[in-house]
């Protein structure tokens, strides 16, 4: 007769890399509004205008970017108005470089969290792109009022039916911008030299990116380079769908999602594998 085992406790190997138990990460999504409810408040804590920061923000730097590229260098805008022309470019360009930033601390800003209490780590991140997810959508209602005041008392314009692209871009500029994230988060907390290098290339790479000028001022030779940027063809096509300016180009759309997700997939992978190790290094 067979008899059960009289042990209490069983070993299992690790388990394998594709075998990521996003269903657990789930399973606290209420932990994840609470992380997010946390972050919206306490980025705004002792402020004058508190929350209003949001619209001000996008508002302010569109304003710093019509007097300093309109104004003074005179770039071109390809007849767009160009407080419609910086104002999408920012929006954009804002979502992506804070939930970059925002991810790749998540460790070092949520160790004290992370060393008393066990949760899956990646719900801090996916916390962090709620947050900045809500602020975009903010900033896109003021964009769509300023560009409706512009339809109706100047430009007599209206979105084109490519709007229909919206979701796909929102989709490709947070799945990048997240999966990066997750892997710088793993080396910041490894090698501080990574946060200071980013926070450099991310000044940098402003400027190879469509935010200030459009994509008809890039010299021929780098076109290829350029529409390699996974978000250049996001802020290229927003602008196709609401002035009908230049041209979708479908198989850059096309390989900016892909490499979107593959980063996602890949960002979450090295998170997951390292989220225990990582603990040790800071």
């Amino acid at each position: 007769m067979n008899q059960q085992p009289d042990w209490e406790w069983e070993i299992k190997p690790e388990n394998k890399w594709y075998k990521l138990n996003l269903a657990e990460v789930f399973s606290h999504r209420d932990l994840i509004i609470t992380f997010f409810r946390r972050e919206l408040l306490s980025g705004y804590h002792q402020t004058v205008i508190g929350i209003f920061w949001i619209v001000l923000q996008p508002i302010l730097t569109t304003l710093f970017y019509f007097i300093v590229f309109s104004g003074i260098v005179k770039v071109s805008t390809d007849g767009i108005p160009p407080v419609l022309f910086y104002m999408s470019g920012n929006i954009l360009w804002s979502f992506f470089s804070d939930c970059l930033t925002g991810t790749m601390y998540s460790f070092l800003f949520n160790a004290h969290i992370y060393n008393k209490v066990y949760f899956p780590r990646l719900v801090v991140p996916l916390s962090t792109l709620l947050n900045h997810s809500v602020r975009f959508g903010i900033q896109l209602i003021l964009f769509l009022i300023v560009y409706a005041g512009y339809s109706v008392f100047s430009l007599h314009i209206l979105p084109s039916l490519n709007i229909v692209l919206l979701p796909i871009l929102f989709i490709s500029i947070a799945a990048f911008s997240l999966g990066l994230g997750l892997m710088l988060s793993v080396w910041v907390a490894r090698y501080r030299d990574i946060e200071h290098m980013m926070n450099f290339l991310l000044r940098l790479l402003i400027f190879i990116t469509p935010v200030v000028y459009p994509a008809s001022l890039v010299p021929q030779k780098f076109r290829l380079l350029f529409w390699l940027n996974p978000v250049t063809p996001v802020i290229e096509t927003f602008r196709n769908i609401f002035f009908n300016t230049g041209q979708i180009e479908p198989k850059y759309i096309c390989l900016s999602l892909f490499t979107s997700i593959m980063t996602l997939f890949l960002g979450i992978i090295i998170f997951k594998r390292s989220e225990i190790k990582v603990m040790d290094t800071i």
